[in-house]
């Protein structure tokens, strides 16, 4: 009996001995960053999963389709660059389950796509075959660019419509109207505006107080749920914009946009859309400073016709050009 005894004891130690062992080396393992962001490759695809450190410094490269699963941000101080050729599709969803490529205001964006590679941002569902047509609207969110130029609204910083209010990467605006927050070239986005509130959608492109250092030419919207295009102040000048089939405005700029344009076109849908252009110089105060007015040069608009009952432009609250 007392040698019984004397090997279960030693049993009892070597297991008290094994399991510190273990926790010792459990130790040594390091803690998952519950604010990384996950990349989840499967086959072709990289699903994309921002928990609140962005994207990082990275590539998205045209081997991979990059599926956005929720709003992914490239946070301050990252620089995302995405090769010619690249699909990035967007997720359904609405409110905080909403998808959508946001560049924080001091982050940047290399997107440089071709004539024969276009960048495209669409929808999920869509086979890129032209199985989704220019009725299906909404199906994810959009590409939202964020600077630090000059608004005329009070504060001075904002945050950008689009993006849960409680979130501080949305915020825009500042003093540097040379800021420069990248290239963005050769990129078609379409299907998108989904719903983040009541009367909040995301327009195709949102450009929120983007200066005139920062790049944007031969860009098309098709069949977004919201406005083709959206200026909240800012300096930055354009080139080749097209906005196809959205149902609010083509075209909409305001809280002292001071920007230059040049070859754009916007077609309405017989059926759906209101103004080609909504030209606001500000929101409140209406005097705001510095005034807003953007110029446009070589534009045409080919609206729903006479019958329809639009306005073709509007120009508003000190809204000039």
């Amino acid at each position: 009996m007392k040698k019984n005894y004397s090997i279960l004891t030693i049993i009892m130690l070597l297991g008290i001995i094994l399991s510190i062992s273990s926790c010792k080396k459990g130790d040594d393992t390091p803690e998952l960053d519950p604010n990384a962001t996950e990349f989840i490759t499967n086959g072709n695809t990289v699903t994309v999963i921002d928990h609140g450190k962005g994207t990082g410094t990275m590539t998205f490269t045209r081997d991979k389709i990059w599926i956005l699963s929720n709003l992914v941000f490239v946070n301050q101080g990252q620089t995302i660059t995405i090769e010619a050729g690249t699909i990035i599709k967007g997720k359904p969803g609405q409110g905080e389950n909403a998808s959508a490529l946001i560049v924080a205001r001091g982050a940047k964006i290399q997107a440089e796509g071709t004539v024969n590679k276009p960048i495209i941002f669409t929808a999920e569902a869509d086979d890129l075959h032209g199985s989704v047509s220019k009725t299906a609207k909404g199906l994810w969110g959009g590409v939202i660019i964020l600077g630090a130029a000059r608004m005329n609204t009070v504060p001075d910083k904002m945050n950008i419509e689009g993006i849960p209010t409680t979130e501080p990467r949305g915020e825009y605006g500042g003093s540097n109207d040379e800021d420069n927050s990248g290239v963005f070239k050769y990129v078609s986005i379409r299907h998108g505006g989904t719903n983040i509130g009541a009367d909040n959608e995301i327009n195709g492109l949102t450009l929120g107080a983007v200066g005139n250092k920062t790049v944007i030419e031969h860009i098309e919207v098709f069949a977004n749920n919201d406005d083709g295009y959206e200026w909240f102040g800012g300096t930055v000048k354009t080139k080749y914009l097209i906005s196809a089939y959205c149902k609010d405005d083509a075209f909409d700029w305001d809280q002292g946009y001071r920007g230059e344009g040049q070859f754009w076109l916007a077609v309405q849908d017989p059926d759906d859309g209101d103004r080609l252009g909504e030209l606001d110089g500000a929101d409140d105060p209406e005097n705001g400073t510095p005034l807003g007015g953007g110029t446009v040069y070589n534009a045409t608009f080919v609206g729903r016709g006479a019958d329809a009952g639009k306005k073709t432009l509007t120009f508003r609250a000190n809204g000039g050009g």
